[in-house]
């Protein structure tokens, strides 16, 4: 009956009434729980107690642009390779998009990896390989600061956030050592691991050189790795043939730039397939 009412107010909200006095009593009667909300033609168990899952539920979340781009290269037969994978919205974007993909997602942290496992089987996504682990340039063991406030993505190998006061031990590996599991030469990869991204680029150099067409987006931010690192990784990337990079603004528009160009999501590309069905998109 509950959610029955928290349906009723949340069609309300949407549609008609995006008042805090409603959002807040949605909050309240879903308190501690999760309840499944339909989101990006797929469904999804979302609580109102952290970042990700409140913007699923009120209709905010902001990477639009992302998950449009996985469901365009997934329909053209990308394989997608989600490293930070959360609670799956962008492994869910490419599964359901198309169902004879194969999906490679990585999540260390358990409680996410848990929540990611329900979504999953909540789907049926039987073409998503979940992997409850990080990735790294080497196969060893390392401390994740985990974040117990808001924003229970925003956790780091690298970096302590505010709020991040409990740390987990976490086995990493390198994309390169999945490099015979992946067999497609069409890959989608996304990167959001909080500081660490060079650190997976350079663990996934094999994978990177073999494929002939790769779609990379991937969230470069200079108060997690700093100027120099960001343009550093810009040139390992084009130094394996990414000649194309676009950065998406904050009004959800691709700019096309020629380096590292300030905090945001960035699409690289390599391959001719890959630019074609870009610059469609674009149209």
């Amino acid at each position: 009956m509950r959610r029955i009412v928290v349906m009723a107010l949340l069609f309300i909200y949407k549609n008609y009434k995006r008042s805090n006095v409603l959002r807040n009593l949605i909050k309240r009667l879903v308190g501690n729980n999760k309840i499944e909300i339909a989101f990006n033609n797929f469904k999804i168990y979302a609580g109102v107690n952290n970042a990700l899952e409140s913007n699923v539920i009120f209709d905010s979340y902001n990477e639009i642009m992302v998950l449009e781009l996985i469901k365009m290269y997934s329909l053209k037969g990308y394989d997608f390779i989600d490293i930070g994978a959360n609670v799956g919205l962008h492994s869910l974007t490419a599964a359901t998009s198309n169902t004879i993909i194969d999906v490679y997602s990585f999540e260390p942290e358990p409680n996410n990896y848990q929540d990611f496992i329900k979504n999953i089987i909540l789907n049926q996504c039987y073409n998503i390989r979940p992997f409850k682990m990080g990735l790294g340039n080497l196969a060893i063991n390392k401390t994740l600061n985990i974040n117990e406030g808001w924003n229970k993505g925003k956790h780091s190998l690298k970096l302590n956030f505010e709020g991040s006061y409990k740390k987990i031990n976490i086995p990493l590996t390198t994309l390169d050592t999945f490099k015979e599991n992946i067999k497609s030469n069409n890959l989608i990869v996304k990167i959001d691991v909080e500081g660490y991204e060079k650190e997976v680029i350079e663990g996934a150099k094999y994978v990177f050189f073999a494929t002939e067409n790769i779609i990379l987006i991937i969230e470069l931010l200079e108060e997690n790795n700093g100027f120099v690192i960001c343009r550093e990784i810009a040139d390992i990337l084009r130094a394996n043939n990414f000649e194309y990079i676009y950065k998406i603004t904050n009004n959800s528009k691709l700019t096309k730039v020629s380096d590292f160009d300030g905090s945001a999501d960035y699409v690289f590309i390599k391959g001719k397939h890959a630019k074609e069905n870009f610059d469609d998109y674009l149209l």
